[in-house]
């Protein structure tokens, strides 16, 4: 809490001092001018004794008095009129001196606030010097009168008998007039002043004689000054006292009151504002009107103190240490020696009066008050405020008593005095004398150290006497502030706040102010941090309307440090508006722009209308400030609060910008500031840009570092963007409004600093062109609690280094062109530093972040990518062709041009370069560099030149094929060029390009088929394929699709398509129609894949031109593509053995009044299915009664299985034999075997067995005519094993013949039995799984 520089005995000692007149002569006083000093201010700097004086009380005892203070006054002095009074009380505070600050600490806040309150306390004793001396109380009347005469004066003698005369005449004694004595015998003290450099000695020794003589010794004193000439020259020097006193003093010489002073209607304390012109919307009850009026307007010069001459004066220069000494004696002498011996006197005089008063009442008067009249003061009691005591009343003698022992250091005995008399003027109803007892009891208790609570109660009584009964708020007061003080020295803090707040009115604000102001402080040392900013900010406030605009803005600034961060917005902007307009007028512009600018940072709950307000005022502000700065140091646009910058959003973009779009040619989409929210996608380009980067080098980087083009925040803390010369850096900037109003901002550029060779250019400082080409956003219009993105640019035109350093704008109040405010500033941009250690800034700048710092380089080559217009809606599996236009548009020629994709199963290269179908073994992609040798070939294509470079203007186009997924939905299919410069020492060294197509898959067709294995094949082994096909496209959609169907193909090298196959002329499907269509395939081994196909449409013209794409797609889904996103597994990658089936179709898409003509390649993986048809069917019923058949079963009987599917067999015979039975009984059939190997990785030793059955079947019944079963009563004519050894993948055949002894349905297979085994080995035969039925009808034609 802020302290008082005096304790509070010291300052109640001080306010209570004994009063002593001073009367000099004219020549006296011209002694004293030498010294630029009157006789009392010689005295004012040794009133206070160094020394101790005693005297004794009425029983003989003697008392100590120690540091006795005396106040000497002239004798002429009278108290400023009201008027004056005020302006002097205005200036006591305005002039008073700043003081330090210290730290609070009350819980968690630690708040800054003043050390002491100087201005508070000048008042204070100011307020106290100007009171008017009442005749309730002697504190305020002069003792003694101090008569100097010089010793030049004719003579003095006579001088001393008439001034000392005067005091004998009757009107000095008047009550009512002034000066007031404490009593009608004057002590008269006469000094003789000698001017020792101008006076004759002999002359004043004479006199000084003379008087001790008339008066007494004791009374007199020679005092002898200017012992030393201001021009001696004399290297003496002497420390100035009286400055300090004469600048605290008040001259009331200097404070005439103009002749219309008398009928001023309008305090200066209270206010002397102007009504504020200007429209302002009250948004609080405390909100501080304009102060336009400063108090020096209302007050002439004439009556202004005139302090500062006092400043550049030199005091005491005639004075040598023995006058100063002389001085000293004088005062000491008078007290010791006149002084108190007096006092002892008056003592004893008043103390026997009020022994023997009486306690009868000397009036009827009195007497009928005491027995009628209530005994506690009130409302009704002010007709009897007049009573007026006379001089020699015993009740005032008691007070005078009081008082002497009160000046004079006996407090108890004071305290005796004013409680016997508080009785006498309760009981006479003499509320003013009652109210003045009252308060110098509680305050003679407390300097006895002896307070209680009931002397606490008497000065709470004195103040409500003094206020409400007497009508005298000077004298409450004053007793408020000596009260205060003493309960803050109880630590009363509570009770002192509550006494300081009941002082405050409206009739003065500065009083009102101050108190509350104290009041405040009170309520912290209470730790009720909550009340003291409420109470500071009404103290701030009225300090305002008091014209103290300075002590208004370090109320609203102490109050600040407890509402700061506490959710309590509406008093914040309060506090923040207060500041801002009182700094503003102070003429402290930049503290005023800081606290406007806070009421536009984060969000609040003002109104639009307000916050409109508030930026206006702040605009308006910030233009004064602006007008109030030198041209020097208006060389940077002022910092602007909003927009807010998010920075953590901000992107830079380096290199060309996108072409437009011309019909039929779409430029490049390239990097763009959305890529940076994709990780996901941006990790696929820098792996496509890896492997780009091998290929070109022939060899992988030790370090590969990717190149970037698009730095956010995190990029920028690492790296150090690189930019070329004539190509655009762009910066995106995200700017949030987090007011309700609309923020307009037009002309933003980017800030700059351009540097080369120790030369620096900046726009902020000279707007120049010739070295950087800053592009200009002509408006942006932010809307309330919204944000809007902005991206500005610059261009480069010569090498060297760029620095960003923020963006400039000019912010306009309001969108209407009526009294709308407009400021050109700017926000700053650096890039925090994070976790980021490469910046070692040391500047306050660095501290919080480093500077947007891009390298500039030579030219570099440029590559424009353009391709040809498609549509963005595909059918799945839909092809189109697409034309790729290269062109070097830069100065610098390029070489390498290379493409990449990450989906390389949907682009084809096949327009411009052959594909060699290179084979190689599965098992050899264990090895990494093999793998990932294929995964870039998969990848990426390099693009053919005319010539090895690129020269500037020239163009390349290539054609390319694109085709959709064969799923549903959006699609992304991304390209991405690569490009070399021709120095590979050069930065950069290659570029890139990269482009997407976005496209939404629409279904088309599905395919189904179904293999199997054909039995009737009569030379190898054949395949028989059932197709289903179904347009997807559903009845209602709006996008009508109508597919032909065109050819179907087989990419495989074990299989060929036969041509045996019937089918319509023209195969249309409409929306959910379908075609069944079978086909069939021949063993045909060969040792790469061939395509063979069967049309399906009667048109073969229209595939022609489009047969070599629909082969080069083929063949990328023939075996699975390995791409840099596959984890290889040899287990997982196998090849597809038996093929690819092809699909190719034509599609006319309805849309709307809008058709259009596609084609497309469907691709569907074939897997021969060998499973027996009993088999087949126990899996369908297993699968529909729900049960599972583990993979773990398939698993553990897959080696036995595999070893029993290795050879599979038919018979050729004829299906119908007609015999004669009865010519011939026997009848021989001729059958061939036809072994297939089913493997391509070994040669069989196969095994046919023709002895045993095959097929167990049941005992047929004698009884029964009829079997359900084939009879199998025949045999062979043959050896009954028969080996043969297969080659992979190829057929054998053996002639049997089969004998049969009478007509029936023989099943020929139930007596061949095949077993094989790998040729070499010595393992058993194992019997394959292949079973066949064939049936053979013999009947006898001889019946």
């Amino acid at each position: 809490m802020a302290q008082c520089k005096q304790s509070p005995q010291e300052f109640i000692k001080n306010a209570f001092t004994p009063q002593i007149a001073v009367m000099c002569t004219p020549l006296a006083e011209k002694c004293c001018q030498k010294n630029n000093l009157d006789f009392i201010e010689l005295l004012q700097p040794f009133c206070r004794l160094n020394n101790d004086v005693t005297y004794k009380d009425p029983n003989g005892l003697t008392n100590t008095v120690r540091n006795l203070k005396l106040t000497f006054l002239d004798i002429t002095w009278r108290p400023p009129e009201t008027a004056v009074a005020r302006k002097l009380l205005n200036y006591s505070v305005t002039n008073a001196a700043e003081t330090k600050t210290k730290l609070f600490t009350s819980g968690s806040r630690t708040l800054e606030i003043p050390s002491n309150t100087p201005w508070f306390e000048t008042w204070r004793d100011t307020f106290l010097q100007v009171q008017y001396p009442s005749d309730h109380e002697f504190t305020k009347h002069f003792l003694a009168c101090i008569i100097v005469v010089s010793s030049t004066d004719n003579n003095p003698e006579e001088t001393f008998e008439k001034l000392g005369q005067s005091f004998n005449q009757p009107q000095i004694r008047e009550p009512g007039k002034l000066p007031k004595w404490f009593n009608p015998n004057v002590l008269k003290y006469f000094v003789v002043l000698h001017d020792i450099t101008d006076g004759d000695s002999n002359v004043a020794i004479r006199v000084f004689e003379s008087i001790k003589i008339s008066y007494g010794f004791s009374n007199c004193f020679l005092l002898k000054l200017n012992s030393r000439s201001p021009k001696s020259g004399t290297s003496e020097h002497l420390p100035d006292p009286w400055s300090q006193f004469i600048n605290m003093s008040i001259d009331l010489k200097e404070c005439k009151v103009s002749p219309d002073s008398s009928i001023m209607k309008t305090s200066l304390e209270i206010g002397q504002e102007a009504e504020e012109v200007k429209n302002i919307l009250n948004y609080h009850p405390l909100s501080p009107v304009n102060e336009d009026m400063s108090l020096g307007e209302h007050i002439s010069d004439d009556e202004k103190p005139q302090k500062n001459l006092a400043k550049q004066k030199i005091h005491g220069s005639c004075l040598s240490t023995e006058d100063v000494e002389q001085v000293k004696l004088l005062i000491y002498e008078f007290t010791k020696s006149c002084l108190l011996p007096y006092i002892e006197k008056q003592i004893q005089s008043l103390n026997d009066i009020v022994s023997n008063k009486k306690g009868v009442s000397k009036s009827l008067f009195s007497a009928t008050k005491r027995w009628f009249s209530p005994n506690k003061p009130g409302a009704s009691s002010v007709a009897v405020n007049n009573l007026i005591y006379s001089p020699d009343s015993p009740e005032l003698q008691i007070r005078r008593l009081g008082d002497l022992y009160f000046m004079f250091g006996q407090y108890s005995l004071a305290f005796q005095a004013y409680h016997l008399a508080k009785r006498d003027y309760n009981t006479d109803q003499a509320w003013l004398y009652y109210a003045g007892a009252l308060e110098m009891a509680a305050l003679a208790a407390f300097m006895a150290n002896d307070p209680t609570r009931k002397t606490c109660d008497y000065m709470e009584e004195s103040i409500t006497t003094y206020q409400n009964t007497c009508k005298m708020p000077q004298f409450a007061t004053r007793a408020t502030i000596l009260s205060s003080e003493c309960l803050k020295y109880q630590n009363l803090f509570g009770e002192a706040a509550h006494q300081l707040i009941r002082m405050t009115s409206e009739e003065s604000d500065l009083r009102s102010a101050l108190l509350l102001e104290q009041a405040s402080y009170c309520f912290l040392q209470s730790k009720m941090v909550r009340k003291y900013a409420f109470h500071m900010v009404l103290a701030g406030h009225r300090f305002s309307k008091a014209a103290q605009r300075k002590y208004s803005l370090k109320c609203y600034k102490q109050a600040y440090q407890v509402y700061e961060n506490t959710g309590w917005d509406l008093a914040s902007d309060h506090i923040h508006y207060t500041i801002g307009r009182q700094a503003n007028n102070l003429q402290r512009f930049n503290e005023a722009v800081d606290s406007f600018a806070k009421l536009l940072l984060g969000e609040s709950k003002q109104t639009a209308q307000q916050q409109a307000t508030f930026l206006k005022e702040y605009l308006t502000i910030l233009g004064n400030k602006l007008k109030s700065e030198s041209e020097v140091d208006q060389t940077t646009s002022p910092i602007l609060p909003v927009p807010e910058l998010e920075i953590n959003s901000l992107k830079l973009l380096l290199g060309p910008t996108r072409p437009l779009s011309t019909p039929g040619k779409i430029p490049a989409l390239g990097v763009t500031f959305s890529n940076a929210e994709d990780i996901q996608a941006e990790n696929k380009w820098i792996k496509l840009e890896e492997m780009l980067v091998h290929e070109a080098d022939g060899s992988a980087p030790l370090i590969f570092k990717p190149m970037v083009t698009l730095y956010t925040v995190k990029k920028l803390e690492k790296n150090k963007p690189v930019a070329i010369v004539n190509e655009p850096i762009q910066v995106y900037l995200k700017l949030v409004n987090s007011l309700q109003t609309v923020l307009n901002l037009t002309n933003i550029y980017l800030l700059w600093t351009f540097s080369k060779e120790n030369d620096f250019i900046s726009n902020e400082v000279v707007d120049k062109n010739d070295c950087v080409k800053t592009y200009v956003t002509k408006s942006l219009l932010i809307e309330g609690n919204s944000s809007q993105e902005v991206v500005l640019s610059l261009t480069p035109l010569y090498v060297g280094s760029i620095t960003i350093t923020g963006f400039c704008y000019t912010l306009t109040s309001s969108n209407g062109t009526s009294g709308a405010s407009s400021i050109k500033g700017k926000q700053i941009i650096f890039i925090p530093n994070g976790t980021s250690k490469n910046n070692s800034s040391s500047s306050d700048v660095g501290s919080i972040g480093s500077p947007l710092e891009v390298n500039v380089v030579p030219p570099a080559p440029c590559l424009q990518v353009t391709f040809s217009e498609m549509h963005a809606d595909f059918l799945s599996d839909e092809l189109q062709k697409v034309l790729v236009t290269f062109q070097n548009t830069s100065s610098v020629p390029l070489q390498n041009v290379y493409m990449a994709t990450s989906v390389p199963y949907l682009l084809c290269n096949c327009e411009f370069k052959q594909e060699k179908n290179e084979q190689f073994a599965i098992s050899d992609l264990s090895t990494p560099a093999l793998r990932e040798k294929l995964i870039r070939k998969n990848h990426l294509t390099s693009v053919p030149l005319n010539g090895k470079t690129l020269e500037p203007g020239q163009t390349v186009p290539i054609y390319i094929w694109v085709k959709a997924p064969s799923s549903k939905g959006p699609a992304s299919i991304d390209l991405l060029v690569y490009y070399e410069n021709i120095v590979r020492t050069t930065i950069p060294r290659y570029r890139l390009v990269r482009h997407s197509w976005n496209l939404m898959v629409q279904e088309s067709i599905v395919v189904d088929v179904s293999t199997q294995a054909s039995h009737n094949s009569k030379t190898v082994e054949e395949l028989a394929l059932a197709m289903k096909i179904t347009n997807l496209n559903k009845v209602h959609n709006s996008v009508l699709t109508e597919i032909t169907l065109i050819n179907v193909g087989l990419l495989s090298k074990y299989w060929t398509m036969t041509k045996d196959i019937a089918t319509p002329k023209y195969i249309n499907l409409h929306s959910q129609e379908s075609a069944h269509i079978l086909l069939k395939a021949k063993r045909s081994v060969k040792d790469t894949s061939e395509y063979s196909s069967v049309p399906l449409n009667a048109d073969k013209k229209s595939i022609q031109n489009m047969s070599k794409t629909f082969l080069a797609f083929a063949r990328k889904s023939e075996r699975p593509l390995l791409t840099m996103f596959d984890e290889y597994d040899s287990l997982n990658f196998k090849e597809n053995k038996d093929g690819i089936l092809l699909l190719q179709w034509q599609a006319l898409v309805i849309e709307g009044t809008k058709k259009r003509i596609v084609c497309g390649q469907t691709n569907i993986p074939i897997e021969i299915n060998r499973k027996d048809e009993d088999v087949i069917q126990m899996e369908r019923i297993l699968s529909d009664t729900f049960i599972d058949i583990s993979d773990k079963t398939i698993s553990e009987d897959e080696s036995v299985q595999s070893t029993q599917k290795q050879v599979s067999y038919n018979l050729i015979h004829p299906p119908v034999v007609k015999h004669n039975f009865n010519e011939k009984k026997i009848c021989i059939v001729p059958v061939k075997i036809l072994l297939h190997s089913i493997v391509d990785n070994k040669i069989l030793n196969v095994t046919v067995n023709t002895t045993e059955p095959s097929v167990k079947l049941p005992a047929i019944s004698k009884s029964n005519l009829f079997c359900t079963y084939a009879s199998s009563n025949f045999c062979w004519l043959s050896n009954s094993r028969i080996n043969k050894n297969l080659n992979p993948l190829t057929t054998e055949t053996i002639q049997l013949s089969a004998a049969l002894s009478g007509p029936g349905t023989f099943d020929l297979g139930a007596h061949i039995k095949v077993l094989c085994r790998t040729a070499n080995e010595s393992e058993s035969f194992v019997l394959q799984s292949c079973q066949i039925h064939p049936t053979l009808i013999v009947t006898n034609v001889g019946s």
